[in-house]
């Protein structure tokens, strides 16, 4: 009998599993059968730890640490959901220092290839999986990541960079060329990226996180602290072309708090996550000017984010495919998604864009849902020693598509099959979940996808 790993079980099983994992417990206790291994009902296996309460029941999965929302955002409605099942799931669902564990999956990006390459920051390695086969393939960086790794870009010549957070430098990494062979002589196998060093050591940033390359090989870098991003020429050195308008004329910046990045060269948008301000600002990719556009919220008269936010709360990574932005909203587990074709996507809040999906539009609604069980919790200790022992395995309380504390995206179309794959770094799940451009559309009705001309009656002869 052939043996699936935990993370990759059959939709209908894992959906068991899920329930289980939330059931309310009977409160004498007696009569009930034990607990399957990994459900939050399970004791942990320290002693110190037997009389901690059982995890509850679902709970609230907006976090109290989330940065400043707008009191007047409401949550979109279901009405706005776009049914769509995930069509991977990558990893094994718990924290470990496994080939197939990540300890807090965070940057994602695809090589040109295709292939999907996630930061496992705590394990300080960047894993190799091929998503259309769900097949994890190697990992490299191990031996030199060091300080908060946090996320990652690909060049059109296939050098990988890797940012870090506290060491605020990147580190950069080639493909292995045919025939290579390492330190020792060893041959190179063709996932074992090479180290050559690092960059931007000495630009000064506070918080380098987000980074975004585009075509031409310029490098876009987010300081999520002085608000700033910065562009650099494919050899390193600093842009002397790029005058990034950080603040408006009363010094007041215009991100607050920023880390994920996408490039639309099609338009010459560069778009920004403002996570505080629940929004996304847009700039000139090849100025770096303040367009005076947003994304998900309306301007007030001053300019600033106003009406009702489509984001609930920090607006993590951001990714561009088929012309639609897609953008995750970290508290409540979605992913909002934009077309970007239609003037209506910039400079409207959610009250502008209607109740419901009733009218085609900039904004389409949002797939993906909030946790059963919040595993972002650090208060609940019980349920963090739970995790730390193993007796809970996340990737089975919440089945694929709750997203726990959701940050990086990522996408790729392609070129032989022409599908998009989505990719979201799920990472109080330990796990990265994969959705298909093809089923998504699916559920996006005749309201944001052009109806097929109606066919006549046919003429009797």
């Amino acid at each position: 009998m052939k043996i699936f790993p935990r993370a990759l079980l059959p939709w209908p099983l894992a959906a068991a599993l899920a329930t289980a994992a939330v059931a309310e417990p009977q409160k004498d206790g007696k009569g009930a059968p034990p607990a399957p291994k990994a459900t939050p009902e399970v004791q942990p296996k320290s002693k110190k730890a037997k009389s901690a309460p059982p995890v509850p029941a679902a709970r609230s999965t907006i976090k109290a640490e989330a940065p400043e929302t707008p009191p007047t955002a409401p949550v979109p409605s279901a009405a706005w959901q776009l049914e769509a099942s995930p069509f991977a799931v990558l990893g094994s669902g718990r924290p470990g220092k496994a080939a197939s564990d990540f300890d807090k999956p965070d940057g994602l990006a695809f090589t040109p290839a295709g292939l999907l390459l996630a930061t496992d920051a705590k394990n300080r390695r960047v894993q190799v999986w091929d998503v259309k086969a769900r097949t994890h393939l190697g990992e490299f960086g191990s031996k030199v990541l060091g300080g908060e790794i946090v996320d990652i870009a690909v060049a059109p010549d296939g050098m990988v960079y890797v940012t870090d957070q506290t060491l605020n430098l990147a580190y950069i990494f080639v493909p292995p060329a045919p025939g290579a062979v390492d330190e020792k002589g060893k041959p190179l196998g063709p996932y074992d990226y090479q180290f050559k060093g690092t960059r931007f050591g000495e630009q000064g940033f506070d918080k380098l996180g987000g980074i975004a390359i585009d075509t031409a090989g310029r490098i876009y870098v987010v300081d999520a602290h002085l608000n700033d991003v910065r562009r650099f020429t494919p050899d390193g050195k600093p842009d002397p072309a790029w005058r990034f308008e950080r603040a408006r004329a009363n010094g007041e910046t215009y991100l607050h708090g920023c880390e994920g990045i996408a490039i639309d060269e099609s338009t010459g948008n560069l778009y920004i996550a403002s996570e505080k301000d629940a929004v996304i600002q847009v700039f000139d990719r090849e100025t770096g000017a303040y367009r005076r556009k947003l994304v998900g919220a309306a301007p007030d008269a001053s300019g600033m984010p106003g009406g009702n936010r489509v984001f609930s709360g920090a607006v993590e990574g951001l990714t561009l495919a088929r012309h639609h932005l897609f953008a995750v909203d970290e508290s409540v587990g979605h992913i909002q998604v934009f077309d970007l074709s239609h003037p209506n996507a910039f400079n409207t809040d959610l009250t502008g864009y209607g109740p419901r999906r009733a009218a085609r539009g900039g904004y389409v609604g949002f797939f993906g849902r909030p946790p059963l069980v919040d595993f972002d919790d650090k208060k609940n200790t019980a349920l963090q020693q739970q995790v730390k022992d193993g007796s809970v395995i996340p990737g089975q309380a919440n089945p694929p598509g709750h997203f726990c504390s959701p940050d990086a995206i990522a996408s790729h179309t392609d070129d032989a099959t022409k599908e998009t794959y989505i990719a979201i770094a799920d990472q109080c799940n330990y796990r990265l979940v994969v959705y298909r451009w093809s089923d998504l559309t699916r559920s996006l009705g005749p309201s944001t996808v052009a109806a097929a001309p109606k066919k006549g009656k046919k003429k009797k002869n």
